[in-house]
């Protein structure tokens, strides 16, 4: 498990919800592993359209947000995988489908840049490039998250993510894990 600062996405719920591969953008801390980076983050001239998540924007916008860019893909073709929701950005779905977005098929790429309107932006705060102290933000985060009990370390490189302490048994419920990491967010970064 791998907490990626996605740019950020998601707040707490692709925080600490998701492990492995590399979905599309949740949020700074997001134990998406997946630096939502390279597989999905469409590069286009006009953000204006994307949605904007905030550090403190509510679990439910931030699923909200990444639910409609999913249903988006699936309804342009893009391969779906069946029996889970997305942990990577925090989005559970009954149904149990979310993007394969390691599918670089046709269809899929098409569907990505059909939908590329819709894939949300991480909060600022949380975007190096915007953020000129975002690596002293990240180093306080990382010894806010340490000091509220949560066994993880940085990843390389430094401000790129996190990731959970090998063979550690977590202190704190997925739920507490999740609050202590918005916590720390919403207390680490600002911009200016």
């Amino acid at each position: 498990m791998k907490l990626a600062l996605y740019a950020g996405a998601a707040l707490a719920t692709v925080t600490l919800a998701a492990c492995g591969s590399t979905p599309p953008p949740p949020q700074v801390a997001s134990l998406a592993t997946s630096n939502a980076t390279a597989t999905s983050t469409p590069s286009t001239s006009d953000d204006s359209k994307r949605p904007q998540l905030r550090l403190d924007s509510s679990d439910d916008d931030v699923n909200a947000v990444w639910k409609a860019y999913y249903a988006c893909l699936k309804d342009n073709g893009h391969k779906m995988l069946t029996g889970r929701g997305d942990e990577h950005a925090g989005v559970y779905d009954p149904s149990g489908t979310s993007p394969d977005m390691n599918d670089d098929s046709p269809p899929s790429v098409a569907a990505r840049k059909a939908c590329k309107d819709k894939l949300p932006l991480q909060p600022p705060e949380l975007d190096q490039s915007r953020n000129p102290h975002y690596l002293d933000q990240y180093h306080a985060y990382m010894t806010c998250l340490t000091s509220h009990d949560l066994a993880v370390h940085a990843t390389d490189p430094f401000g790129s993510g996190w990731t959970y302490d090998d063979g550690v048994t977590q202190k704190l419920s997925e739920s507490q894990q999740r609050q202590v990491d918005h916590d720390c967010q919403l207390s680490s970064f600002k911009l200016g």
